[in-house]
């Protein structure tokens, strides 16, 4: 019996070394060349997550998965909800039950600290990993292996990327996760900093009449936009109430839906607004389709006795709206359409791929 144990010990040993050796083969056959992403003047500094170091082999193969129909069932594909005209948005989908959502762009995400409208995921990957779940991709692990298998192009940048195609060895969860990491990779490098806003702090451009007095209304007291929307990113990042509803319900309940804490009722992230005028619809639930139906709000339709409210909604000077003239409301809406980056939404480097 003791040698019999003895034996089996000596087994699962030499297994385990095996193993440790195959896996120190997989990683030395690999090598990968790292990603020097260019953070514009004024950007905070990226969060890359360290387990996912951006590589050029790595990127290559998130840009080539984010426009492939092959994750999916259904002939969708990341690029499907994030054009690239858009601001790699799309109009709002309804889901299943019957809730109006308004796609986010995929824009800066490189120096975001969390993901989607209620601030739920730290990382893009996490995003991606729900995206095989119906009702995105609704992916079938046994197609997908059978076609990256087949695919000479994947089988060569999985490699490269990550020193294993041995699809059909994977676990489903691995094989997500090689994939989520790619994806992720690829998104991280979609940098907007190039609009006519930015060239004019960069004195290479000037603003017409109209947009410097919406510029002025923007960033005083006025029209108090830029406590949210202010700096290089055009947003806070901060998870906030902003008076969309007096008493919100079923997905107008944003954080807390998730969270269960009476104090996240009605909270939202702050979206950057660079490329706003090509991102319609507007909030979360797409509920206003115009900019100026949204500077209207602001100007007067807020909820001040919304729950959680921020404190910047609820200033003294607001009771009333903030009051613009019509001249003004139009003018801030001119102001917020130079923050429309044409390069970025037609780099080739973002589109698809040949």
């Amino acid at each position: 019996m003791k040698n019999k144990s003895y034996i089996l010990i000596l087994l699962l040993m030499i297994t385990g070394i095996i193993h440790s050796c195959k896996k120190d083969a997989e990683n030395d056959a690999v090598q990968t060349t790292p990603y020097n992403l260019i953070i514009p003047s004024g950007f905070p500094p990226a969060n890359i997550p360290v387990g996912n170091p951006l590589t050029v082999e790595g990127i290559e193969l998130g840009h080539h998965l984010f426009y492939d129909p092959i994750l999916s069932s259904n002939g969708l594909s990341c690029s499907s909800c994030h054009i690239a005209g858009m601001a790699y948005s799309s109009p709002a989908f309804v889901a299943a039950n019957g809730d109006s959502i308004s796609v986010l762009q995929i824009m800066n995400l490189a120096f975001n600290p969390d993901f989607t409208w209620n601030g739920q995921f730290p990382t893009t990957e996490a995003v991606c990993m729900g995206d095989f779940e119906p009702p995105f991709f609704n992916t079938n692990m046994d197609t997908l292996v059978d076609r990256l298998e087949s695919s000479t192009k994947y089988k060569n940048m999985f490699f490269r990327a990550f020193g294993n195609n041995a699809f059909r060895s994977m676990s489903d969860l691995e094989l997500k996760t090689k994939i989520v990491a790619a994806i992720g990779q690829f998104i991280r490098t979609l940098t907007s900093a190039d609009s006519k806003f930015d060239r004019y702090l960069n004195h290479t451009e000037n603003l017409t009449s109209s947009e410097l007095t919406g510029m002025a209304i923007f960033f005083t007291e006025q029209g108090d936009c830029f406590h949210c929307h202010g700096g290089p990113l055009m947003t806070s990042n901060a998870i906030t109430n902003n008076g969309l509803d007096s008493i919100p319900s079923g997905q107008d309940r944003g954080k807390y839906n998730y969270t269960g804490n009476i104090l996240d009722d009605g909270k939202f992230s702050i979206p950057s607004l660079r490329n706003i005028a090509l991102t319609a619809p507007y909030m979360h639930d797409g509920r206003y389709q115009t900019l100026e139906e949204v500077v209207e709000f602001y100007n007067s339709s807020v909820h001040q006795t919304s729950p959680n409210i921020d404190p910047i909604m609820t200033k003294a000077f607001k009771e009333f709206g903030l009051q613009l003239t019509p001249f003004e409301k139009q003018c801030l809406v001119d102001f917020l359409k130079t923050f429309t980056d044409t390069a970025f939404v037609n780099n080739p480097n973002y589109q698809q791929p040949n």
